[in-house]
């Protein structure tokens, strides 16, 4: 059964909604608020294989166009099969893209006679953090964060975090056209990053966002929001403050996590992407975890020996 790959765009947003939860593993970049607003970006087309969807996509310049599947379906077998046909007559391996142990144990269980190859990059990988930490910054390693919010704390105590509504986010736009002015010329990257801010912006309701603004009065130090990736991970996608304010990040960072449902346990706070200054920022809150994305890719079928 051939399949046709069709384009994500805001006006799928619907039939992505029905079967986001069927896809999403903790993978930052599965949320609707990703997948709609990076669509271009990430090169994503889906597909109905019956009653599921599938996605091919490529996050990373260096990853291949792969398939993310929902591994609990119960016509997972049929999936791949249909894939794996299309993939045969494009003269194409199947490639699937997932989170490494839940993906391998799947294609083990399924496909137990196959043999298989991974391939990852530790800039794909999501860094883990539990949101007790936020709240508390207890601790010797957030000795720096702690003082850093306190200084904030001091500086402006009478800071709030409002949440992002009709009356907020404008004083976000208004903030991020400032944060970008002060960067100079954009590079596509940050071009691709602002669109999918201001699509954000536009449908936060649409795309189920908990976010909010850092502000005393009339001045906005940064705001921040992110949505839910699976079960109690909450993925952390924007955060965006005044570098001339100490304090804001960390800052921030806190008031999200109190803002947070308690069925939220972990907070995803995405990955480094290899940039060196920020992976430092990441390992500076010490992680408890990682989401260990992988592309793994099927090696023809062979036939089982005949052991007597």
């Amino acid at each position: 059964m051939a399949i046709e790959l069709k384009e994500v765009t805001f006006e799928t947003l619907p039939l992505i909604k029905k079967h986001i939860k069927s896809l999403q593993d903790g993978d930052c970049n599965l949320a609707l608020v990703s997948l709609i607003g990076r669509s271009k970006e990430y090169k994503i087309k889906y597909a109905v294989i019956g009653e599921d969807l599938v996605l091919n996509w490529r996050p990373y310049e260096e990853c291949p166009s792969a398939y993310v599947v929902p591994w609990n379906s119960p016509n997972i077998s049929t999936i791949l099969e249909t894939l794996e046909g299309e993939c045969k007559d494009c003269k194409e391996p199947l490639l699937l893209f997932g989170r490494f142990n839940g993906m391998t144990e799947h294609v083990r269980h399924l496909l137990r006679y196959r043999n298989f190859i991974t391939v990852s990059s530790n800039s794909w990988w999501d860094y883990l953090y539990a949101k007790e930490r936020f709240l508390t910054l207890e601790g010797r390693q957030l000795n720096g964060k702690r003082n850093f919010n306190r200084r904030f704390n001091k500086a402006y105590p009478e800071a709030e975090f409002k949440a992002l509504d009709a009356e907020t986010i404008p004083l976000a736009r208004k903030f991020l056209d400032k944060w970008y002015a002060d960067r100079g010329e954009l590079d596509a990257g940050l071009l691709a990053e602002k669109e999918a801010i201001e699509l954000a912006f536009d449908h936060y309701e649409d795309f189920g966002l908990i976010g909010g603004v850092l502000m005393q009065g009339d001045e906005v130090f940064g705001f921040t929001y992110g949505s839910g990736v699976f079960d109690n991970i909450f993925a952390v996608h924007i955060e965006k403050a005044d570098r001339n304010v100490v304090g804001a990040y960390p800052a921030l960072a806190v008031a999200l996590a109190k803002m947070l449902p308690e069925e939220y346990e972990i907070l995803n706070r995405e990955e480094d992407l290899g940039v060196p200054g920020l992976r430092k920022a990441k390992e500076d809150w010490f992680p408890c975890g990682v989401v260990r994305k992988t592309v793994l890719k099927l090696q023809k079928n062979q036939s089982i020996p005949n052991r007597k």
